[in-house]
């Protein structure tokens, strides 16, 4: 009971710090529209490459276009979502380097929750709107109606989608506590994440396995769309999601809080 209380607390607490960032980040207003705009703009370039190929083919192993959407927008909208909501995973170098990490572990909260709500990025907002816009086409040309327990599947697999990204995020980002840069780790673990846009089907044995079991970013898009589609229907594809998310963020906290110990703060 204690627990989920405190549970509470933090997603009551959570719209405070969300609102107070949006206030900062608006009184910049251009750059506020410019980087959602800018992130629609990438997103979109990306799936252009998915149109020509699929004009020159009509499946790609099995996979049709508007299938391959679906996937392309699940992946749009779960990192979309992350960007969004927890890019403050992307500050952790900042903090421990320069010792603002002490300010944050004498807060009254969390100090993982005080580094998740330090920042919010609208751009991810435009991938998500993006990602969600192509779902949406994609079901009416595939002329598919979502019953209410595929559609709340639906909404749970991106949740756990987004959770999934922000765990493997904080795990480069708290290897802080013993590197200097953390911030070439995350972009490489970034541009992995590139190759969940599409079905993980097409890719050889190795890098299925390193999207399901290593870096499960497979969980995001590919095996979610796979079960909501009817293509597979094995516990791996409907809770799959759920364990890989469950097990991420798991890590996630442990190793936060084993990277806490080895803290020396500014004044140590």
């Amino acid at each position: 009971m204690k627990a989920i209380s405190r549970m509470m607390y933090y997603i009551k607490l959570l719209p405070y710090f969300v609102s107070r960032n949006v206030q900062s980040k608006m009184s910049y207003s251009v750059d506020f529209f410019l980087g959602i705009i800018a992130n629609i703009m990438k997103q979109a370039l990306g799936f252009i490459f998915v149109w020509v190929l699929f004009s020159n083919v009509p499946e790609v192993n099995g996979w049709n276009f508007n299938q391959m959407m679906f996937v392309y927008g699940m992946q749009a909208i779960t990192l979309g979502l992350n960007e969004f909501m927890f890019a403050g995973t992307w500050k952790i170098a900042q903090y421990v380097q320069e010792g603002s990490l002490d300010r944050l572990l004498l807060r009254p909260v969390g100090t993982l929750f005080s580094v998740i709500a330090a920042d919010v990025t609208f751009h991810g907002l435009g991938a998500a709107a993006f990602g969600l816009v192509i779902c949406i086409i994609s079901l009416v040309n595939l002329q598919m109606t979502l019953s209410v327990g595929m559609i709340l599947f639906w909404i749970l697999a991106i949740i756990c989608g987004t959770l999934i990204y922000f765990s493997v995020n904080m795990w480069a980002g708290t290897l802080a506590f013993w590197i200097i840069d953390t911030g070439s780790p995350m972009m490489i673990l970034q541009n992995v994440s590139e190759f969940s846009k599409y079905p993980v089907s097409i890719y050889g044995g190795g890098l299925q396995i390193l999207l399901t079991f290593v870096l499960p970013f497979a969980f995001t898009s590919y095996y979610p769309t796979a079960f909501i589609f009817g293509m597979e229907t094995g516990v791996m594809y409907w809770l799959g999601p759920v364990i890989a998310a469950a097990l991420c963020l798991t890590i996630a906290v442990l190793f936060w809080r084993y990277g806490l110990t080895k803290y020396q703060s500014a004044g140590g």
